[in-house]
C-alpha cells in the first residue's frame, strides 16, 4: 500500500501543507504563519496544521519534507525631502486644501496691521495667526477702499476661505503659510485656481522668470507645481544651498539604505544570521499625493547564513521523520511546472510575502520586495493601517456615491445589495472581511486605480525585473513562458503588471499546481512529490 508524504512550506506570511499519495494531492490547507519564519512558534503552527489534515484523512504521513527557512523582515523608513537647488526662489506653500478667491498676484510681502499701508507699490498682505479672519478681512477692505494696491493675501492659519468670502473682491487668498518666513522675502507670488484645476502662471517658467527673476531657477520651481491648484513662491535675498553633497536627496536615500542595512545586520548578528543579501528601495513620493516628507518603503531580506534545518521531528508531530530539501525555490519550480500548459523550460516566478523567487532551468534568484512590502507601501501612500492596506491593495475599488449606489473605476454605477455603512458615503471602498471597507475620501476611483498600479509596478514589477536581470546574467533564460505562483499571484492585476516587465511576446500565466491546487501550494507540492533536484 502506498504511503502519505507531506510537504510543509513555512512562509513569511502563510504556512501551507500538501499531503500526497503517489504524487496525487489528497489533502491541503494553509494558515497564517505564527511569528517569524523558522521560529519555534511557526513550526508549532505547521505541526498543528499537519495533524489536522492527518485527522481528516484518518492516516498519518509517513514522511514530512521541508525546505531551508530564511526569514525576511519588511519595514519602512521616512526620508526627509531636501529641496532642489532653486537659487533665490523658494516654494513656501503648495496644495493648501482651504484657499479662497481666485487669480494670481505678485508683490512685496507686508504684514497686515491696523496701521497705514504704503501707497504706490503692489503689496501681498501677510495675516498672522492671532489676527483672526474677521479683523483681517476688515483691514483688507479698508486698504482696498483707500486705494492701496493690495493684490493678494497670505494667512498663517487655515482661514483662507473665511477671509476671501468677507473681502468682497476676487483676490487670491492662500492659507497655512509661514508668514514669518515670507516676510523676509523681497517679492512673493501667490496663485489660487478653482479646486481640481492646475496652476496656469506659477507653473509657467517664463511667467515666473519675468515676474520674480532668477530665470535659470524658474524651471525647477515650476516642475514642483504642475499638479496643484494653489501655491506661493517667494524670492529671497540669499541663494538657497544647492542640493549636492551630504544634504542632497540622493544622499539622504543612500544614508537611509545604509542605516537600514546596519539595522538588519545587527538584528541578524543577534540571531546568528548573515547580513542582508537583498534590499529593495521603493520610492513612493513620485506616486503619492504631494505631502512632505517623501516616504520611502524599504524592504530588507535578512536570510540566515546557515539555513535553519528542521529538527528530526516537526515540533512534536509524533514520530514522523522530517527530510530536508535542498532549496525552496527548486521545490516551487517543480510544483509550478505541474500547471497545465507549462513546459519544462518555463520560468517560474514565486511571489511570497517577503521575497520573490525567479527560477529557471539553470538557476534561481531570490530577491526582497514582495507582498508584505506592497502592503507597507499602500499603507504609507494612503496613511492607513497595514491591516486595511492588505485588503485595499488587492484590486479595484468603488466610491460609495449614495447609501445605495456605487461608482466603479470604469465609471459604471451599480446598485448595492445592502445600504452602505453609516458615514461611508463619498469614500472609496473595497470588499473587506466584514463588508465594504472605506479607506479614502481624497481621490476618485480612477485616480486610485492609477496610483495603485503605479505602486504595484514600483514594488512587485521592480523586484521581478531586477531578479530577471540577475538570472539572465547567469545565463538563465527560459523558453518564452512564465508561470506565476504564490499568494500575491491571486491578485487580478499582477499578470498585467508582470507582463509589462517581461520581453514582448512572453506567455505569462497564473499557476494551477497539479491542475487542482490553484496558484498556491507550489512549494509544498513540490516538496511532497520530491520532483526537485536532489543534493
Amino acid at each position: 500500500m502506498s504511503v502519505l508524504v507531506a510537504g510543509v512550506d513555512v512562509g513569511n506570511a502563510t504556512t501551507e501543507v500538501v499531503i500526497v499519495r503517489d504524487g496525487v494531492p489528497v489533502a491541503w490547507d494553509r494558515v497564517v504563519t505564527r511569528g517569524p519564519k523558522g521560529s519555534p512558534s511557526s513550526l508549532a503552527g505547521a505541526a498543528a496544521l499537519l495533524r489536522r489534515l492527518e485527522r481528516g484523512l484518518g492516516e498519518a504521513a509517513a514522511e514530512v519534507v521541508m525546505a531551508p527557512m530564511r526569514p525576511v523582515r519588511t519595514t519602512t523608513v521616512e526620508v526627509p525631502v531636501v529641496a532642489a537647488g532653486t537659487g533665490r526662489l523658494r516654494i513656501v506653500a503648495a496644495g493648501s486644501p482651504t484657499p479662497g478667491g481666485e487669480g494670481v498676484a505678485v508683490g512685496r510681502p507686508l504684514l497686515l496691521t491696523p496701521g497705514d499701508l504704503p501707497h504706490g507699490e503692489d503689496v501681498i498682505a501677510l495675516v498672522p495667526r492671532d489676527l483672526g479672519y474677521a479683523e483681517a478681512a476688515r483691514l483688507v477692505r479698508a486698504a482696498l477702499d483707500a486705494g492701496i494696491p493690495l493684490l493678494g493675501v497670505l494667512a498663517e492659519g487655515d482661514e483662507g476661505r473665511l477671509i476671501a468670502n468677507r473681502i468682497g473682491r476676487p483676490l487670491p487668498v492662500a492659507d497655512q503659510v509661514d508668514v514669518t518666513a515670507v516676510a523676509a522675502a523681497k517679492r512673493v507670488a501667490v496663485e489660487v485656481r478653482p479646486p481640481g484645476r492646475p496652476l496656469r502662471h506659477l507653473s509657467d517658467a517664463l511667467f515666473v522668470a519675468a515676474r520674480l527673476g532668477e530665470r535659470d531657477d524658474a524651471p525647477a520651481i515650476c516642475a514642483e507645481l504642475y499638479d496643484v491648484s494653489c501655491a506661493v513662491v517667494a524670492r529671497f535675498t540669499h541663494r538657497q544651498a544647492d542640493s549636492v553633497g551630504p544634504n542632497a536627496p540622493e544622499a539622504s536615500v543612500e544614508r537611509a539604505v545604509a542605516d537600514l542595512s546596519r539595522v538588519a545586520a545587527t538584528a541578524g548578528a543577534r540571531a546568528g544570521t548573515s547580513r542582508s543579501r537583498s534590499l529593495l528601495v521603493a520610492e513612493m513620493s513620485a506616486s503619492a499625493p504631494a505631502a512632505p516628507p517623501a516616504r520611502l518603503d524599504l524592504g530588507t531580506a535578512a536570510p540566515t547564513g546557515h539555513a535553519r534545518t528542521p529538527a528530526d521531528r516537526l515540533a512534536g508531530s509524533g514520530t514522523v521523520p522530517v527530510r530536508r530539501a535542498p532549496s525552496e525555490a527548486a521545490a516551487a519550480r517543480a510544483g509550478a511546472l505541474t500547471t497545465p500548459g507549462a513546459d519544462r523550460n518555463s520560468l517560474v516566478v514565486d511571489l511570497g510575502g517577503g521575497t520573490v523567487d525567479v527560477v529557471g532551468p539553470p538557476g534561481e534568484v531570490v530577491a526582497a520586495g514582495a507582498g508584505d512590502l506592497l502592503t507597507a507601501a499602500v499603507a504609507t501612500v494612503l496613511g492607513i493601517p497595514r491591516g486595511a492596506a492588505d485588503w485595499v491593495k488587492r484590486g479595484p475599488c468603488v466610491r460609495l456615491e449614495t447609501p445605495h449606489v456605487s461608482l466603479g473605476e470604469d465609471g459604471s454605477r451599480v446598485f448595492l445589495d445592502s445600504p452602505a455603512p453609516p458615514g461611508s458615503v463619498g469614500w472609496l471602498a473595497v470588499p473587506g472581511p466584514a463588508g465594504p471597507l472605506p479607506f479614502s475620501s481624497a481621490m476618485s476611483p480612477a485616480e486610485w486605480r492609477t496610483l495603485r498600479l503605479a505602486v504595484k509596478r514600483e514594488v512587485i514589477g521592480a523586484t521581478v525585473r531586477r531578479a530577471l536581470d540577475a538570472l539572465n546574467s547567469l545565463g538563465g533564460r527560459g523558453g518564452g513562458s512564465v508561470v506565476v505562483v504564490g499568494g500575491p499571484a491571486g491578485d487580478d492585476e499582477v499578470l498585467g503588471v508582470l507582463a509589462r516587465e517581461l520581453p514582448p511576446g512572453t506567455v505569462v500565466g497564473r499557476g494551477n499546481v497539479a491542475g487542482v491546487l490553484g496558484h498556491r501550494y507550489a512549494v509544498a507540492y513540490g516538496l511532497a512529490t520530491g520532483a526537485y533536484p536532489r543534493e
